[in-house]
């Protein structure tokens, strides 16, 4: 009987071993599943943030051409009620063109009169000037006549004095004779004097009439040209007005495209929005079964069965476990406080690039986390780097090779050599610094550049100090 039963409990153990060791196998295989889901999720997951990026930024173009169209549409606006001005200042400024064109049309017909005048005065002073010449030779015969009577006067009272008594009678008609003949002697010299200032004045108005006649004559010509001038600017005015009508023409032409392509922006920008909406619908999906599989890589690892990560996972828990330690420690022994420890007040560094930060804990961490964090790191060939960040993403101190100096201007390579003093407040870092589960596994994707991506396993761990949760430690490691 005692024998019977320690067979059967040797058969129950055995059948229990195979039972145990069955969980386990199919326990490693839920935790390869799990890890390869959660690879794919976050595979997709990262497309999709591309594709979601893409989205966004198609949208946002999509809403400033749509902005721009609306102000183009505004513009255009504006541009018809330019037109339309211009258009009645046109013909306003042809209404214009065409009175001033009937004044300068009534002003040389009135300057042609007036020409006309001023030549036929000139005409009758010169009529004038003749009729004078004649006059002053009719009173020089008279003159002449009068000489000549004088003298015969003359004579006839020297024979009536000769005659005695008998020429008394003669002499007295001799005397009236001579004294007539002065008299019309002084008669013509006061004509031709007369003559003389009338001729004066007549060869003066005579001299003025000319000039008047060629001041009347360009007058007239520039009045002309005035009118040739208002003439070309009526033809260019007329033209502007042709060109305003098809402008406006062009414009109404114009408001129904704009309106039209301003309808389909405003269709093509409310599509994107949808679809960037149900893309962050996605991404929401995608990080919840990102969430699943993360926990269900931890209740795998947490059996106590040894999975692909165990190795990863026991490094990194004991490293933070390390640090934990190490903070307290510090402090309690007044190293360091918990204030400057826990500081969150970043300064940035003048001239870094990318930014790097300091802070008041910066100079402790220099000191010590390096000497934990290397180790980690060359720990497993598959681990590209371990180390600690705060729960703002704030990594203070890299591993050594991540670690040189900043070269001045040289972006690209301060990026892959010089990562300490930075902050990744990325989705992956963020949650690394924040995880206060024993531990927490992510997949992402690492870009490689030039649109190149490497797919990462990022394991962390809490760094707690007297129970307050100071960051993590992280790790990236390859598949």
């Amino acid at each position: 009987m005692n024998d019977e039963n320690v067979a059967k409990d040797a058969s129950d153990f055995a059948n229990q071993q195979d039972f145990d060791d069955q969980v386990a196998v199919v326990i490693k295989k839920i935790a390869v599943d799990a890890g390869d889901i959660v690879i794919e999720i976050a595979d997709v997951a990262g497309n999709i943030e591309d594709v979601t990026a893409r989205i966004n930024k198609q949208t946002d173009s999509f809403n400033l051409v749509r902005e721009a169209a609306a102000a183009m549409a505004q513009t255009k606006d504006e541009i018809a009620a330019a037109a339309q001005t211009s258009l009645s200042v046109a013909e306003k400024a042809n209404s214009d063109v065409t009175q001033s064109r009937d004044k300068v049309e009534v002003s040389l017909a009135n300057i042609q009169t007036l020409v006309d005048f001023v030549r036929d005065i000139e005409e009758r002073l010169t009529g004038l000037n003749g009729a004078l010449e004649e006059v002053r030779g009719v009173s020089s015969v008279i003159q002449k006549i009068a000489s000549q009577t004088n003298l015969l006067a003359l004579n006839a009272t020297i024979e009536a004095a000769r005659a005695g008594e008998a020429g008394k009678g003669f002499a007295v008609v001799a005397s009236e004779v001579k004294n007539l003949a002065g008299q019309t002697a002084k008669a013509t010299e006061q004509i031709d004097q007369t003559l003389e200032d009338l001729g004066t004045q007549v060869e003066l108005l005579m001299g003025e009439s000319a000039r008047g006649v060629r001041n009347a004559a360009e007058a007239q010509e520039g009045t002309k040209d005035i009118g040739d001038a208002i003439n070309l600017v009526g033809d260019a005015i007329a033209k502007v007005d042709g060109e305003l009508v098809n402008i406006n023409q062009a414009t109404s032409s114009i408001d129904v495209h704009v309106d039209g392509v301003v309808t389909q922006l405003e269709e093509m920008s409310a599509r994107a929005e949808e679809n960037r909406t149900d893309l962050s619908g996605c991404n929401e999906r995608i990080s919840k079964l990102r969430d699943f599989g993360a926990d269900l890589i931890q209740l795998t690892n947490q059996l106590g069965v040894e999975t692909v990560d165990s190795f990863f996972i026991k490094q990194i828990v004991d490293g933070a476990k390390t640090v934990s330690e190490l903070f307290e420690q510090a402090v309690e022994r007044g190293e360091i406080s918990m204030d400057d420890l826990f500081d969150r007040n970043y300064i940035k560094v003048d001239g870094s690039n990318p930014t790097q930060y300091t802070n008041k804990a910066l100079r402790f961490l220099d000191k010590y986390l390096t000497e934990i964090q290397d180790p980690i790191q060359a720990s497993h060939e598959k681990f590209v780097f371990a180390a600690c960040v705060d729960t703002n993403g704030y990594l203070p101190v890299h591993n050594s090779m991540f670690s040189k100096a900043q070269k001045q201007g040289d972006v690209e390579w301060n990026t892959a050599n010089s990562r300490n003093r930075m902050i990744f407040n990325d989705r992956v870092g963020l949650a690394s610094g924040r995880n206060e589960k024993p531990f927490l596994v992510q997949a992402y994707r690492r870009d490689m550049g030039g649109g190149q991506f490497v797919m990462m396993k990022d394991v962390s761990a809490p760094i707690m100090v007297k129970g307050k949760h100071w960051g993590g430690l992280r790790s990236g490691y390859k598949l």
